[in-house]
This record gives C-alpha cells, sequence and structure tokens, in this order.
C-alpha cells in the first residue's frame, strides 16, 4: 500500500490491523491493534464495537489519532 493513498471507507477489523501491521500473523496484528485501542482514550471505545467492520468514521477516528498505515 506504499504507492497507493491510504482512503477512509469501511474497512474490516482484521484487513485494518493487516494495513497496520502487515509483518504479523491476523492472529498477531488483530492482537496488537486491540492493544492499540484499549490504551488510546479516545479509541477505546472502539473496542466494544459489534461486528467485523469499522465505519468510515471509525476508521478517520483510529487514523486521526494513529496516523495512517
Amino acid at each position: 500500500m506504499q504507492n497507493e493513498k491510504f482512503q477512509i471507507r469501511t474497512y474490516g477489523k482484521s484487513e485494518l490491523a493487516m494495513l497496520y501491521f502487515p509483518r504479523h500473523s491476523t492472529e498477531a496484528a488483530m492482537r496488537n491493534f486491540r492493544v492499540w485501542l484499549e490504551v488510546n482514550p479516545r479509541l477505546r471505545h472502539l473496542r466494544k464495537v459489534k461486528g467485523y467492520f469499522f465505519t468510515p468514521r471509525q476508521v478517520a477516528m483510529i487514523v486521526e489519532e494513529v496516523g495512517q498505515p
């Protein structure tokens, strides 16, 4: 994704985690991503999001806090 501009759109949780942790297994990327969400007070509420996807608004919040993958 280095040559492409990151788009704010709906992402699967594991898909977004893999963008942030591309060298990890899916399970490890998800685990690390959940830790990021837990330790950041502005993102902590996203840990409890039901379902398999983050909305564009939620993705924008994540990118604002931790930067683009």
